[in-house]
Order: C-alpha cells, then structure tokens, then sequence
C-alpha cells in the first residue's frame, strides 16, 4: 500500500514538474494557476480564471483531494462565500471578480499535499461544468542556498579547478531540486560539469565544476563561478570567486626567444658598455 502511494506521488511530481504552475482548460474555465512546490507554514496563492460572459456563474468551488474547502455562490445573497476549514492548512479570500477568484493558502502543514481543483458551474439552463485540477507538492523543510566545496582562494595556472555543488540539505523522500552552474553569468561549458555521487550506485547528490585554472587566466584571473539550485519557481544562489595567480612571464621573455634560441639582452648591454667606455677613455 505505501508503495502503492509512493509511486502515485512520484507520478504527480513529473506531472507537476511538466505543467508548471498553469493549467490552461476550456471555454468557461480559462486558466487554473497553483505553484508546483511550496513549504510547510508558508504561504501561497490559487487562482481560478473564468469567462461567462455568454451566461451566468451559478458556482465556483476549491477542492483539495477532491474534498471541497471554498464555495463561491453569487445567487445566495446571505452568505455568498463559505469557506471550510481544514487542519492542512488556512484559505483567505484575496480577490474576486467576474473572471476571477485567488485564494490565498497559509499554515500549510506537508498534508497539503495534494491535488487542487477549481470546479466552475454555469448558471440555468445549462449548468455546465468544467474542472482543472493542479498538482502541488508542500515540502517539510525550507530551501537553502546551494553548498559549494573544494573551492581555494588562489590558484597556479597549471592547477585543475574543481567544484562541488549540493543542496544543504537533502530531502528523505520528494523532488530532488536542479542545480546549474554559471561562469561570470553564463552556463559553463558542458564539458566542464558532470554529476557528483557519494555512492557511485545511488543518485546524484550534486554537481561538480573542473576546469583548467589556464581558462580563468584568460579571462583576465578572476572569474565568478555560480551554482544556481532551482525546484519550480523558486531559486536559490551561492557564488565563489575563482582567482588564478598572474604567471611572472614579463622576466622570462629577456631570455627566450620565440625561436627557443637563449639570448641574454641584459649582458649584452653591460658589455657595450663597457667597450663604449673603453673606447672613449683611449
């Protein structure tokens, strides 16, 4: 049975994932908006865009897991708006149009989890129906910035740099956040990150950054390295400066030459001068 559950909630984890934070359905029901993840005791909004234009609202109903918790009836003048409680969470009245109604959604607890549908009903003679639901997951633990490793304060030009990236913390069970890593503000080359694993036979727990110090050189010997942690639409950032030592080369192209030939430019001038001397005081 746990199983069971398990794999259903994994199922709607990819579904969330996929269809973000909207919903877009039909004629009546416009658009249905719930964010893919939230936080336990955070807050949140839900929103429900309608078009009846062509007719009446008759109702407009919340449901969580299929169990109702907002009723929206413009007919009853007396008490037009009921909202139920629930020991999941809180649901506030935001706004209310005549295309829309958001709720807000507090005190969340890790059993609102679920899925959250706006139910939309026309008025007589119709009463036709339309329902969209979206999946939202309430995670126990807040997000933290991502943690960098491995990273020094100076490096040789002929050093390798590598990085480690993983979130603080990593959750028992639910979605895995995505990490990225950016140079100086841009996706760092492919070839430069692969996945980090502590268990070579689980799943990765981060990502990791290697690269020639000789590219940070190029760049002028300083490049800032980013790793940005994102789960839906939440985002969170840690950066390190990566600074290579400039190579003392001004010194070393006295003596060589680009031909490899050794030179001593230095010596010569000192021993024309000395003749020059000698020539003068003849």
């Amino acid at each position: 049975m746990a199983i069971t559950r398990i794999a259903v909630l994994i199922v709607h984890f990819i579904l969330a994932l996929i269809n973000g934070v909207t919903c877009v359905t039909g004629d009546l029901l416009q658009r249905v908006e719930v964010p893919s993840f939230a936080f336990a005791g955070g807050r949140v909004n839900v929103s429900c865009m309608f078009d009846l234009r062509d007719t009446g609202l008759y109702s407009l109903k919340w449901y969580h897991n299929d169990t109702e918790f907002y009723r929206y009836v413009p007919t009853e003048t007396h008490r037009p708006v009921d909202i139920k409680p629930t020991m999941k969470f809180q649901a506030h009245e935001v706004s209310r149009s005549e295309t829309q109604v958001t709720l807000s959604i507090t005190s969340m607890t890790s059993a609102a989890t679920g899925e959250y549908k706006c139910e939309v009903i026309a008025e007589h003679p119709s009463f036709r129906t339309e329902t969209r639901s979206v999946f939202m997951v309430v995670l126990d633990e807040p997000l933290a910035p991502p943690v960098i490793t491995g990273a020094r304060d100076m490096y040789e030009s002929h050093d390798d740099i590598k990085l480690r990236c993983q979130p603080e913390n990593f959750p028992a069970s639910g979605p895995t956040p995505a990490l990225t890593w950016f140079l100086q503000g841009r996706p760092a080359r492919r070839e430069y990150v692969s996945p980090y694993r502590d268990d070579p036979y689980a799943e990765p727990t981060g990502v990791t950054l290697h690269m020639p110090a000789s590219q940070v050189s190029r760049g002028g010997g300083s490049v800032e390295a980013e790793c940005l942690l994102k789960l839906g639409t939440h985002e969170l950032r840690s950066s390190w400066t990566l600074r290579v030592r400039p190579r003392p080369s001004s010194y070393l192209s006295n003596y060589f030459s680009t031909a490899g030939v050794t030179t001593y430019p230095a010596y010569s001038v000192v021993v024309c001068s000395i003749i020059a001397l000698t020539w003068l005081n003849s």
